[in-house]
């Protein structure tokens, strides 16, 4: 795989294209890994494939039943933890009572499958097949089953609550487009911030069209190959999506049944957020449309963050690379990571919601 789409798969930062029954037991040597909870396995079965997962618990319980988060990732391959960006979100919500419940995705770490081969629905009855193992431990409170999600879970979360009524959503870095259009979003807004010409953001564009064109009509992977030759040498190249057959794949599911997430469905209480520097999801236009699509569902609040880019980072640009450097400087301090208000924001309406 290029290092180039390796880079939009960090795991430290969530792209929406890129980057998804076993017996339920607490091993006596459960890690615990905070002051505030400890973790145990609890695996699943999700269309034949083991799939591992890990329960996060409070160790001190104010109630014998828990509510729980459930986390659904954005897209590529995580592990339970979206290698270790989970830990302090864990810290605040066990503090205040929550459960969650987390996994490694399709084909990372411990668990069987492919991430890569999955779709926007297949995603969501993977976890759909989650909350169905979770309401076979004993500890949790089936009734407060609830979702926390970023970036590509805002496909996912819609399509599950079409099935499964949740009993609260937290969604951050929603998209409201299709994926394409998100891509689009993504590459021209990046580009900008770079510094990049409009006739090189142009060129980019017109490349990520030629691209999809590909994938309509269903042409074979040497095709995507043919693509990424002709445009090489251009300084722009590391601003889009390039690799190897498994990337063309990849994009070949999600682009062929690609559609804007139904809102409908999500009449649970909602908080949904984004940051005002987010170069991936324009935070305007989900705040907007969220307004408009939740209007009947008096329990939704919405807030966009001040310096805060689309991991919630603190960002006063948006670029990933101030997202790299902020994270790397206080990995050791990931309170000092998110923008003002977001973590604060989050568990204050947990709280309300208990």
């Amino acid at each position: 795989m290029k290092i180039r789409f390796a880079r939009l798969l960090s795991r430290k930062i969530y792209y929406p294209l890129i980057v998804a029954l076993l017996c339920f037991y607490f091993p006596l040597c459960a890690q615990d890994v905070s002051n505030n909870y400890k973790e145990a396995d609890l695996n699943f079965v999700h269309d034949g494939d083991s799939i591992f997962g890990k329960l996060i618990i409070p160790k001190q319980k104010d109630r014998d039943k828990l509510p729980i988060i459930v986390f659904v990732h954005g897209s590529g391959p995580e592990d339970y933890s979206s290698s270790g960006n989970y830990n302090y979100l864990w810290e605040e919500f066990t503090k205040i009572g929550f459960a969650c419940f987390s996994w490694d995705r399709p084909g990372v770490g411990q668990s069987q499958g492919k991430w890569y081969a999955l779709s926007v629905e297949d995603r969501a009855n993977e976890v759909i097949s989650a909350i169905n193992k979770l309401k076979t431990v004993d500890i949790i409170d089936n009734s407060k089953i609830g979702f926390w999600g970023i970036s590509q879970a805002g496909w996912v979360i819609p399509k599950v609550a079409e099935k499964i009524k949740p009993a609260f959503v937290i969604a951050v870095s929603s998209p409201v487009t299709t994926a394409f259009n998100q891509e689009l979003y993504r590459v021209e807004s990046e580009m900008r911030a770079d510094g990049f010409s409009k006739k090189d953001v142009q060129k980019a564009i017109t490349y990520n069209r030629k691209l999809l064109k590909l994938i309509k009509e269903n042409r074979p992977y040497e095709s995507f190959l043919s693509l990424q030759k002709a445009v090489k040498g251009e300084k722009w190249t590391d601003n889009v999506i390039m690799g190897e057959e498994m990337v063309y794949n990849y994009l070949s599911i999600v682009l062929t049944k690609d559609s804007i997430p139904n809102l409908t469905h999500l009449n649970s209480p909602i908080l949904a957020i984004w940051g005002e520097n987010d170069l991936v999801v324009p935070p305007k236009k989900g705040f907007e449309t969220y307004k408009k699509e939740l209007k009947g569902n008096p329990n939704s609040v919405l807030k966009i963050i001040p310096n805060a880019d689309h991991t919630l980072t603190l960002n006063l640009t948006g670029k990933r690379s101030e997202t790299i450097a902020r994270r790397e400087q206080y990995k050791n301090n990931p309170k000092e990571i998110f923008a003002l208000g977001y973590i604060s924001i989050m568990t204050d309406w947990l709280k309300k919601n208990k």
